[in-house]
């Protein structure tokens, strides 16, 4: 069956065919270091495609390794295929496809999460574990090659006081620093991550510094599944950090600039602004006019002891942001009893 396919910008919308023999229903996601850092995400997901895309217009081609390559939106960032070599197989970006069209989500499979150090995004979302070594992509299984090869590994370089964090090619690099006296000046006129449409008001009359947690030695995280940052990855569960820019510098120390390095921006909506890697792709930042002090840093790409950061890192567990616009039901099911009950447990 045809299925259509588009990111938020439109510029990539055209029909696939998923693979008919393909168990649909099991989402696997992969949590090794390339494909963490080559989308910004906690993990990548992928559905097989039966025949090759009709065109690759609009796209920009992220040589991987000698078997693969991503293909990710020139103008909006979003990932959309993977190719694999041998035998020139495709598969695409699982957050792409249209809302009728998803398949039913019954289980979910993650991969190489032992390259995350905490379990990373499979310790919020229960599943099994693959039993096979390596990336998803470089599954024998999946592409019908025996090649195996090792994922990139993650040089941790970050100290007590500063994290780094890197795009898997490079051209993205910066720091984070822990809260400080400026941590405080920033605001938001929201009084949490994302107030859900439903919930009325989200006005922020008292100021609240929502942002720093633990003693304000942390920052919080969370997961949001709108429909915004799943058309704009390309995937449907996105991770942000929130990070006041008074914290966040350069590689060589100064003050941090949205055009630093291969930095690409895309306005996803009136005052919204989105910046990705020009040239692997990666995820790198959600920001708006309304509080242009407090960035939305993309979790795949910091570099701590552990991909869920949580030295730095205090993550939300009372709901999923914007849960009410998932197209992919089933899976934000699993991912809400998973924080419910990583909740209980802490």
């Amino acid at each position: 069956m045809t299925t259509p396919i588009a990111c938020i910008c439109k510029s990539v919308a055209l029909p696939i065919q998923l693979d008919s023999l393909t168990d649909q229903s099991k989402l696997q996601l992969c949590h090794c270091n390339s494909c963490r850092m080559v989308t910004g995400q906690l993990s990548s997901s992928y559905y097989l495609l039966q025949h090759e895309p009709p065109n690759l217009d609009g796209l920009q081609e992220y040589q991987q390794s000698k078997h693969v390559s991503r293909f990710f939106c020139k103008t909006c960032g979003a990932h959309v295929f993977a190719r694999l070599q041998p035998g020139g197989q495709f598969l695409v970006a699982s957050g792409l496809l249209a809302a009728r069209n998803v398949p039913s989500v019954r289980a979910v499979e993650h991969w190489q999460s032992s390259d995350t150090g905490d379990g990373g995004l499979s310790a919020l979302l229960p599943g099994t574990e693959s039993t096979v070594t390596g990336c998803r992509l470089h599954s024998s299984t999946s592409v019908g090659s025996p090649n195996r090869e090792p994922t990139n590994l993650v040089e941790y370089t970050s100290t007590s006081q500063h994290l780094r964090a890197r795009c898997l090619c490079g051209g993205l690099e910066f720091y984070i620093t822990k809260p400080d006296a400026s941590s405080l000046q920033a605001s938001s006129p929201w009084p949490d991550l994302l107030v859900p449409y439903h919930s009325g008001s989200g006005a922020n009359p008292d100021d609240i510094k929502w942002w720093l947690r633990d003693g304000d030695t942390k920052y919080i995280a969370g997961t949001c599944v709108c429909n915004s940052c799943r058309l704009s990855s390309g995937f449907p569960i996105q991770t942000w950090a929130f990070v006041p820019r008074s914290n966040i510098f350069n590689a060589d120390g100064s003050p941090f600039m949205f055009d630093a390095g291969t930095m690409q921006r895309h306005r996803s909506s009136p005052g919204v602004y989105r910046e990705f890697c020009s040239c692997c792709g990666a995820s790198a930042f959600w920001h708006c006019d309304e509080r242009p002090l407090l960035i939305d840093v993309s979790v795949g790409l910091l570099q701590a002891n552990g991909a869920r950061a949580e030295d730095w890192l205090e993550w939300a567990t009372d709901r999923i942001s914007f849960a009410e616009m998932a197209v992919q039901h089933d899976l934000i099911h699993i991912l809400e009893e998973g924080i419910k009950i990583r909740s209980m447990r802490n």
